[in-house]
């Protein structure tokens, strides 16, 4: 009964020791990163806010960055046209009598 004993108690140790003798320190990189961050960012651009959403719904934190950063970039755009077409109208509101 005692090398029973004994002898469970080695393969137990033994177990422990080979599962803490190889640890993982570093985990692999995604090989699919840059396709979505392509896919999230060209959905924020031509999908806009319906494409961030779509983003969520994957679950995927590299995706919906780059859908946040599409989307961000179409309104920066719109932003910097409507400055520049506001810009122009100050300077020279004459020339917008079609808007009349």
């Amino acid at each position: 009964m005692k090398k029973l004993i004994l002898l469970l108690l080695t393969v137990v140790t033994i177990q422990n020791v080979s599962y803490a003798a190889f640890p993982i320190i570093e985990l692999m990189p995604d090989p699919n990163e840059g396709l979505y961050k392509t896919v999230g960012y060209f959905m924020g651009v031509f999908m806009l806010i319906f494409g961030v959403i779509i983003a969520y719904a994957y679950n995927n934190k590299t995706m919906v960055r780059a859908a946040w950063k599409g989307f961000l970039t179409v309104i920066g755009a719109f932003v910097l046209y409507l400055l520049i077409l506001f810009s122009l109208y100050m300077f020279a509101p004459g020339d917008f009598s079609f808007l009349d």
